[in-house]
């Protein structure tokens, strides 16, 4: 625990006094910035109150994760750390070892560690060398076994949603051990006004046009197959209707051989991995999220902050982001006719669109925004560091 010094004024006289700071390491799963996970510690990181906590982030290679960290000026480590199907006994010693005397070192105060397999390591090194751990849960689906391992090795557990919470039911102290803090949105980067139509000008769209996206990791559990058959319902009904496809993965191939066997060719656009997502939200005019499983769904939260009325399915955490009739719709996951219906409805109707994108927004600013995130999350630390100062002394 280090301290800093603040100069304060008592009845006058000015007084010296020592503010308590703590050591804060974090483990990641990737060095790459694969998903919300990844942008969401990011803002946490980049938000935290640097008198109060100090981090140290460990990755397990470089990558752009890695990247932006140094970016913001944020002391970051490479430990290797094996996925779990690779794991063998010398390299798991090893990593838990050089995370021990890093611990030790660097005087850690507590560990905050996102995913399954960096709990593994780090929650080892915490129980050994006696430092609190957090484990920060993002995904809904349980890892069984697995779940009951580190939940042992965890003083307390973030989830990102209700959703996610029921993953841990079967936890006798439940509400003890788990803490809910959703996911937090910068509301200066993602704001209606952001670069408004400089999308559409790229890519020779009047304002005229009806433009849908959709943004994220172009994975099964995003559910994009769906979307493209509710693109096609959508075609016949608004032939003039264009669908953004903003992300990246190993499903890009066959989405892309499904827009040819539906003809869509002229109506989907795949943009790739893209940097100004805020301005792409600006430009369109709905945002849709097909998924069939969602931690939290960080997309249509960003959507909101941008004013966009949202089409998702009942996936996880969608229906706690999503107010169904309000802030847009909710439809049932693989269900493609309930989903072109709900984006024809809004499509067609702008005055109902304008006035669900407003309510986002408001709904953005009351639970999702990064400062009630990163404040929940201090809050924590502060409380679980108190109580681990009171017991030292005793």
């Amino acid at each position: 625990m280090g301290n800093s010094r603040n100069v304060c004024k008592i009845m006058g006289e000015t007084k010296e006094y020592m503010t308590k700071s703590y050591n804060i390491l974090y483990l990641v799963n990737s060095g790459e910035i694969i998903g919300g996970g990844e942008i969401s510690l990011l803002g946490l990181i980049k938000e935290l109150n640097r008198k109060k906590f100090n981090p140290l982030v460990i990755c397990p290679e470089g990558g752009s994760l890695f990247n932006e960290l140094n970016k913001i000026v944020v002391e970051t480590k490479i430990v290797r750390m094996e996925t779990i199907r690779n794991l063998n006994i010398f390299s798991w010693v090893r990593t838990v070892n050089k995370l021990i005397q890093l611990i030790k070192k660097r005087e850690i105060n507590l560990i905050h560690s996102n995913g399954s397999r960096a709990t593994i390591f780090g929650g080892i090194a915490a129980r050994l060398t006696k430092t609190p751990l957090i484990w920060h849960v993002r995904i809904a689906d349980s890892d069984k076994l697995l779940d009951k391992f580190l939940v042992k090795l965890a003083d307390k557990i973030i989830v990102v949603s209700k959703a996610v919470s029921r993953r841990f039911d079967w936890i006798e102290d439940k509400e003890d051990k788990i803490v809910l803090v959703y996911n937090g949105i910068d509301l200066e980067r993602f704001k209606p006004d952001v670069g408004i139509r400089k999308v559409r000008g790229k890519i020779s769209l009047s304002s005229e046009t009806p433009l849908v996206a959709t943004v994220g990791r172009l994975d099964w559990y995003k559910g994009h197959k769906y979307l493209l058959v509710a693109a096609e319902k959508v075609v016949q009904a608004l032939p003039d209707a264009r669908f953004l496809i903003v992300g990246d993965g190993e499903y890009r191939e066959r989405l892309e051989n499904q827009v040819k066997q539906l003809n869509l060719d002229k109506n989907v656009i795949f943009t790739g991995n893209r940097k100004d997502i805020p301005e792409i939200l600006a430009s369109i005019d709905l945002f849709v999220l097909s998924s069939v499983s969602e931690g939290f769904g960080r997309a249509a939260a960003e959507a909101m902050a941008c004013g966009k009325p949202v089409v998702a399915t009942k996936a996880g955490g969608l229906s706690e982001v999503v107010e169904d009739g309000i802030t847009g719709r909710l439809v049932p996951p693989k269900n493609p006719a309930a989903l072109a219906k709900a984006i024809i409805e809004l499509l067609k109707d702008k005055k109902k669109s304008e006035n669900i994108g407003i309510a986002g927004r408001k709904r953005v600013e009351k639970l999702f925004s990064i400062e009630k995130n990163v404040k929940s999350i201090e809050e924590l630390y502060e409380k679980i560091l108190t109580r681990e100062n009171l017991t030292d002394g005793y």
